[in-house]
This record gives C-alpha cells, structure tokens and sequence, in this order.
C-alpha cells in the first residue's frame, strides 16, 4: 500500500533545492552512494531514437537505508542522520548532512525513483520512493516488499525519467568528464576502493594525475591554532583551475575558481577541520566573509603559484639542455652565487614559456633565437618589470600568456631576490656615484643644492633611511604643515593652517621625510627635514643656526602635532668648519647630534657620514652574495644616466 508524506514546505523552496548543472546533479547522486559504503556504482543512460534521453538510471552496491529512517529522511527537510554522525558504517567520512542532495536528481528529469534495497535481521527487503516535480511537496512510498533467495543484495538504485536534455546532456558530455573525475580525486586518494562507471566506462584517478604535493598551514583564531592541509594534484589533462574547500579526508563542500594563471593544469584540495565546522554551521558558503579563510585562501594560492614555477623549471631542462647544445643559452658561466643562479632558473622558466606560446619561435634561424634570449636576459638583469616590457613590445607574447607569466614572476621568490639584488647594487652605485660627484674637486665646482642635489635626493629618500618616505620638499614651513596633517588624516587641515599668522613659516627647507613605521611604540612617528648645501660650502656658524632656527620655528608653532610626534632636523654638507666642530662632539651622545630635546633632535652631518652609513647597509649583503660593482668612472656613468636632466649641463655632456 502506498504512503504519501507532506513536507510541509512551500513548492518554491523545494523547487530551489532541484536547480544544478549535469555534474553537480550526477555527482550528488554519486556522493549519496559514497556515503552509503558503496564499492561499485554504475550510471547508465538510454538514448532515444531522436537523439534525446530515454532514461538514466544509478545503481550502487551500498548499504541502502531501512524503510522506517526513509520515512524520516526524506519526510523532511534536512532529515539526513549524517547531521549527527561524521562517519558512515564502514569508517568513511560522510560528504552530505542536511539530505538535500538527493533532490539535485531533479535537475536531470522531472520524475526520479529511488529504490532501497536493504538487510533486516538475515533477510532482504526493499521499497520505493517517487518524486514529482509536477507535486514537490509530497513524497510517495510505497510498501516494504521482502525480498527472497540467497541472491538479493543490498543497495539503492535511482531511476530517472523524463529527462531534462539540457541538464543530462552536460552531465554526460565527455568533455565535461575528466572535470566530474577531478571531484573526486582527492576522496579517492583516501578512500581507494570504489569505482565509478558511465555507461561501461570506468572513470578514471590514477591514471589521470600526473603529480602531485602537499604542504600545511597554521594559522591562529581566539587563541586556538588551526591546521590546514594545501593538496596539490597535476592532472594529464587541461582542466578548469579549481580549489577545493574540503574536510580532513579530501571531501570537498565547496568548489572555488582558483584564481591563478598558469598552463599548468591543477587543482588544489584545501583540508582542515576548521572547514568542516563550517559546512556543519551552514557556514561554508560565506568563507570570502571568514578572516581565517581569507588568510587560508591566499596562502594556498601562493602555495599554487610556487608548484607551478616548480613544475615550469622541472619542464624547461630538456629545452635548456637543447639551447646549451646550440650554443645559444646566454649564460656561460657557472653562476657563482644565489643571485646568478635565482636569474638562471627564473631565465629558464620565461624561455621555456616564450618556446611554447611564441608563433614561430622553434623555427627560427639560430641568430634570431639568440637574440630573443639575449633580450630576455638583459631584462633580468635589470628587473622583471624590464622583462614585462620585452615580452609585450619586442617578442610580442600573447596577452594571456604574457599576463600568466608576469604573474607567476611578481610572485616568484626567485625574481623577488634578482630584483632585490639589482636594487641593491644599483644603490652601491648611486653612492660610490654621488661621493664622486660631490668630493672630486673638478666635478663638484658646478653643482648647486637645489638645482641638481635636491632633486636628485628627492627620488633616493632611502639614503636616510629605508623607514622613511617621501614627503614634501621645497616648500615654506607653512606648506611643510598643511602637508603633514593632510598625511595624518586631518580633514581640517586648510583651517588649521590659515588659523594665524604664518610670517615665521616663510622659510623653505629642501626635503621633508615622513617616517613610515611606528618609532618603538605604537602610533608614534618621527618626521625629517633635511637642509642641503652644495658642495662648495662647508657648515660653520650661519648654516647651523639655519637648521635650528627651523627647529625653533616649527617647535614654537602649537599648530605643528608635538603629541606622539618628534622632529628631527639634519644639516648636510661636505665638511664643517673647525668653529662649530665643539657643538658636534658631544660626550653623551653620537657625532653629529647638536640638539636633543623631548619633541626634536638637530643633527649636522657630512655628505661622507651620510653616505659611509648608507654604504655599510648594503656592503655585507653585496660581499656575502659575491656581487661586483664598477670601478668610480663606471659608478659616476651610472649616475649621470639616471640623472642627466638634474646634473650640470657641463657634467651631462661629458
């Protein structure tokens, strides 16, 4: 006797629940079975003499489910015992808990059958249950049926009809196959025995996965730490970049584009308890909205990225070995240090991809290949964003390609070191450069502070420290403090600065540095005011009381933040004159300080000091990773590049 149960829930709520793509439809159906210890599961599908869809029917081997917790189950929403359980009979993790997938089956066709075969005591017994769209708020039973002879096994089987073409017929487009394979993957890794077969053709794991790696990441929230496992699987076959939100057994709840560039087909599983809290909170389809996950995300995108330069240089070795043998690989000789041999392997990687993707490229005639190289190599030298510009205007990469590349080197930590190197040897050159240019007699007659050094400086603020940034320069006192409150946020800032007289802010200091990072305690700042001279003219008398009469100026002003704020004043000039040399020797404090108070430090410096503890910085990582620079001709040609239209004309012309 057939039973008919009422939900109890709105037709448009359970209507909401039948809406999925072909994979997402056939693979619910197939985590249902999972979930129910199945070993075997068969999909098979009749065409029609039209080119349609008969019929598609899923059968497994499984457990089945008892008549009596049926009733329950499908009685009503999120009537599913994985709710309350984590593991099936068998020790499998389950994938569902609100049993709603099973009306996903709906999506395929407007009429689906579920057969339960299942053992009771030491017999067999079964039953049915029919869903129809035409009336979504009932469920049909019908009687429990006892099956006899020794032949019956449990199981369950679903029977589909009147199907949706649409839906079916990306379920079950070979195209679309190896993606349904890739859900699964990562289960399949931790529960191997069972198999999955389409019409009598058995969907493939192993065979389809060419390589893979796995790291682990901890992070903290509210004291308690977290572990999250970053699964990596290459696949032999291209595929859509997913990631994969998954338990501690691979598992997935939710699927994410991966959000990377590469030629290299993977996907990544992410496994942590901490996801799993989330699909059992129904929490797991607001992650973008979890810091925790966020943070989980990003890493393990940078976990992608890092197999995939990994797996580029792994495949250019052939091609490398090939160049090497023609003769045309750029590089002659062994690198002899991390910064060579970070340029090789990143060298390696764009050449390899310029190989693949560049039209024509394997057939160029020798000469032509070794230019590109060429190219590509002096682009390295210089930093990756040299290299960006040689792919896009001279070897014209394809945009994609280019794009994927470029990615792949912002993120590279190899690139990272080469231009971190580059930067530091440019930074020695720049030094030895300006030392010649502000100490040899014959060059330094010409140059003047705010023509030529103050703009030069004003692009080199890391000459006095990598903490501080660029401010203002070449502005009255009165700008120099519309800027600053501007810098701190202050909406005011107009007001305040036009509040009173500013007669005594008419002066103009060269450069003013506003400190990046907080001095030792939290929302403090430190901020500089440089005064140069040229070279010419040493610090006596007149120069110092200049740059404390900044210092009084600015101190004086009530308008100037003294609160969290301290000012430091710094004279620069090639030598000091023996009448003020008393006030720069100090017994409590270091060469140079002349002033110390609560709210402001005076400092008078020589260009040597100056340039000497900017040289130390840079000197001990330079011998360490065995970097050459030129001799001062070469340093000096260097400067004159980069500064030509701020040098002397009789200095840019030699």
């Amino acid at each position: 006797m057939e039973t008919i149960i009422d939900l109890g829930v709105e037709k448009d709520h359970i209507e909401s629940l039948t809406r999925a793509s072909g994979i997402t439809a056939i693979s619910e159906l197939i985590w249902n079975s999972l979930d129910a210890d199945a070993t075997e599961i068969s999909i098979e599908y009749v065409s029609n003499s039209i080119g349609g869809f008969e019929s598609i029917e899923v059968n497994d081997n499984g457990l089945g489910i008892e008549y009596t917790k049926a009733q329950e189950v499908f009685g009503r929403l999120g009537g599913s015992e994985k709710k309350n359980i984590n593991n099936s009979p068998s020790g499998r993790q389950y994938h569902g808990k609100e049993g709603k997938g099973r009306y996903k089956a709906l999506a395929l066709g407007d009429l689906v059958t579920f057969t339960s075969r299942y053992k009771n005591s030491s017999s067999y017994k079964e039953f049915t249950i029919t869903f129809d769209r035409n009336n979504l708020s009932h469920s049909k039973f019908s009687s429990l049926i006892p099956l006899e002879g020794d032949t019956s096994k449990s199981g369950f089987n679903v029977l589909i009809q009147n199907i949706n073409f649409d839906i079916a017929q990306q379920a079950f487009d070979e195209k679309n196959r190896k993606d349904l394979a890739q859900k699964f993957a990562s289960y399949w890794i931790n529960y191997s025995n069972f198999s999955i077969t389409i019409n009598g053709q058995i969907l493939e794991f192993a065979s389809l996965i060419k390589n893979s790696d796995e790291t682990e990441f901890l992070t903290d929230k509210e004291g308690i730490t977290y572990r999250f496992k970053f699964k990596i699987l290459e696949w032999n076959f291209d595929i859509k970049k997913k990631a994969y939100l998954c338990n501690t057994k691979g598992i997935p709840f939710k699927e994410l584009n991966l959000g990377i560039r590469s030629n290299i087909p993977i996907s990544i599983f992410i496994q942590s308890i901490y996801i799993e809290s989330l699909h059992r909170e129904n929490k797991i389809d607001l992650q973008e909205l979890d810091d925790v996950m966020t943070l989980v995300i990003e890493e393990s995108k940078k976990f992608a990225r890092a197999y995939t330069r990994k797996r580029l240089h792994y495949y250019s070795t052939e091609f490398i070995s090939d160049l090497k043998k023609k003769g045309i690989y750029p590089y002659r000789e062994k690198p002899e240090n991390l910064v060579e041999e970070s340029k090789r392997q990143v060298f390696d990687i764009v050449a390899l991809q310029v190989n693949e993707f560049l039209p024509d490229f394997e057939h160029q005639d020798i000469k032509s290949k070794k230019l590109t190289l060429s190219l590509i190599k002096e682009a390295l030298e210089n930093n990756s964003n040299s290299l960006q510009k040689i792919l896009a205007e001279v070897i014209e990469l394809p945009k994609d390609k280019r794009d994927e590349l470029v990615e792949i080197l912002e993120e590279s930590s190899l690139s990272t070191v080469i231009d971190t190197m580059t930067e530091i040897k440019n930074r020695l050159r720049f030094i030895n450069g300006l030392e010649e240019l502000i100490y040899n007699k014959d060059l330094n007659k010409n140059v003047l502070e705010r023509k030529h050094l103050h703009k030069i400086l004003v692009n080199e603020t890391w000459l006095f420290g990598d903490e501080f940034t660029y401010g203002v320069d070449d502005v009255t006192l009165k700008n120099v403090l519309k800027e600053y409150l501007k810098y701190l946020g202050r909406a005011d800032f107009s007001e305040i600065t036009e509040s009173k007289d500013n007669s005594d802010l008419q002066i103009i200091p060269d450069v003013c540095l506003w400190r990046q990072f907080p001095q030792g305690i939290p929302g403090h700042k430190t901020n500089l005011i440089i005064e140069l001279k040229k070279p010419t003219v040493d610090a006596g008398v007149d120069e110092l009381m200049q740059i404390k009469l900044y210092a009084s100026r600015i101190c004086k002003d009530r308008r100037f933040p003294k609160e969290k704020t301290k000012w430091k004043f710094l004279l620069v000039t090639k030598d000091i004159k023996s009448d003020i040399e008393s006030e720069l020797e100090q017994s409590d404090r270091k060469y140079g300080h002349v002033i110390s108070t609560d709210l402001y430090d005076v400092y008078v410096l020589t260009w040597g000091h100056i340039l000497n503890e900017a040289k130390t910085r840079y000197e001990f990582i330079k011998e360490k990773l065995n970097l050459n620079l030129m001799n001062n001709d070469k340093n000096l040609e260097y400067l004159k590049s980069k500064y030509a239209e701020y040098l002397p004309d009789s200095l840019s012309d030699n």
